[in-house]
């Protein structure tokens, strides 16, 4: 503890804008960036706050240093928007803990996703299916911006929960790298084969497999298809 009390204290900086230089400010709060114990200290930091969403049966929260996502399961979305509403701004919510800990979150900058395979007649047309209803969630007055689709940690999650989204992410990266690649095998200045061959197998294909076992379906063939079904196509 002293040695974490001796990294928050004692800091100051300076700030300058061309020729002007500003006195020394000291600093109050923060991490240092660039520190790798910075990352294991904003886990111990943030941990209250996905344990604060978390008290009812339907709730879940998800957490990577300062990413957080508050998840709300039910048969419908206007039950799971108001778990989350009530997720955010309950007494000891989401909102009373950034708050408390100096890091509030800006409503504009948050956004909802819709997850489900779901549809739901269309009182117009009894023999069409649409999407289910999808309410507005507001927080503190202010209406959180919907989204089809959410990237995570790299991994766009789209509201059909289909991961079509990051299998075409993942081919446009792997085809980004592919062209880089063939600027190398000019047959005058470029590389050998064999190092290409490296620089494929260590670059492309993790580009292109990010997180394949969270969206990548198998290929398979279900019975009474010609075809098989997967996600090998698109790869």
């Amino acid at each position: 503890m002293d040695f974490i009390w001796r990294l928050l204290v004692g800091w100051k900086t300076q700030l300058k804008f061309d020729d002007f230089i500003l006195e020394f400010i000291s600093i109050r709060n923060g991490i240092g960036q660039g520190n790798p114990l910075s990352i294991i200290l904003y886990i111990i930091y943030n941990a209250d706050l996905l344990e604060m969403l978390v008290l009812l049966f339907e709730e879940d929260s998800v957490g990577y240093v300062d990413d957080a996502i508050a998840i709300a399961f039910s048969k419908d979305f206007h039950e799971t928007t108001q778990a989350l509403k009530r997720m955010m701004e309950r007494e000891d919510g989401g909102l009373a803990w950034s708050s408390t800990h100096n890091s509030r979150f800006e409503i504009s900058k948050l956004t909802i996703l819709h997850a489900s395979r779901r549809t739901q007649r269309d009182p117009e047309n009894p023999r069409k299916r649409v999407s289910m209803d999808r309410p507005l969630l507001q927080l503190q007055g202010k209406t959180v911006k919907e989204v089809e689709s959410y990237k995570y940690l790299g991994v766009h999650i789209d509201a059909q929960l289909q991961w079509t989204v990051q299998a075409q992410k993942g081919v446009t990266n792997a085809t980004n790298w592919v062209m880089q690649f063939r600027r190398l095998t000019r047959l005058s200045t470029g590389l050998s084969i064999k190092l290409m061959r490296q620089l494929y197998i260590s670059v492309t294909i993790p580009k292109m497999t990010y997180a394949l076992d969270i969206w990548y379906t198998p290929p398979t063939k279900p019975l009474g298809h010609r075809r098989s079904v997967g996600s090998v196509g698109i790869l």
